[in-house]
């Protein structure tokens, strides 16, 4: 399967994400991997059962250190504009609500970009290809990762490339594994 890579600075401290606009890559070595966002220590995602809005920071990045769940954070350079970012991503999560055949937990955040930084990123489908965009504009201020020192070749991950066929197939697989919860 073909690979992108993604230079990583250092691995991300608590402290570090409760100020700033950061996309998360949550289980970066799965296929496909979870997209959300955390703004100014609370974290905003859309699931196959709905939306997480103002979700502590300190509570995501705790279970994560605990489960050795591997993540990657981008960090974005603060927007020129005076938006207040919470309430932004909180109307684009609650706009697409959940993660559907046609909606990707991506959806969310390439629409927050776009009002936020006014650039167009409507084309990515991926994480894979909103990242090279976001590059290009110099709109990355750093990345940083949580257990994944050890998948890591010359401070880089190589993020497999999965497509539309393999978002479906965990979607599915999600829907199955919530109709045997009684």
């Amino acid at each position: 399967m073909e690979k992108y890579k993604i230079k990583i600075r250092s691995t991300v401290s608590e402290e570090k994400l409760h100020k700033g606009t950061f996309i998360f890559i949550f289980r970066a070595s799965r296929i496909p991997p979870h997209i959300g966002v955390i703004v100014n220590g609370m974290l905003y995602d859309i699931t196959s059962v709905g939306p997480n809005i103002d979700l502590s920071v300190t509570d995501f990045f705790n279970t994560a250190l605990k489960r050795k769940t591997e993540v990657i954070f981008v960090e974005l350079e603060q927007p020129e504009a005076n938006v207040n970012l919470n309430q932004l991503i909180t109307e684009k999560v609650t706009q697409y609500w959940k993660v559907t055949s046609t909606t990707s937990c991506l959806s969310p955040i390439k629409d927050f970009i776009n009002e936020v930084y006014h650039i167009k990123v409507s084309g990515a489908k991926f994480i894979f290809e909103l990242l090279p965009v976001l590059f290009e504009q110099h709109l990355i201020k750093d990345v940083s990762q949580l257990n994944l020192s050890n998948k890591m070749v010359n401070n880089a991950f190589e993020l497999t490339k999965y497509t539309e066929r393999d978002i479906e197939k965990c979607i599915e697989a999600l829907h199955r594994k919530e109709k045997l919860v009684c």
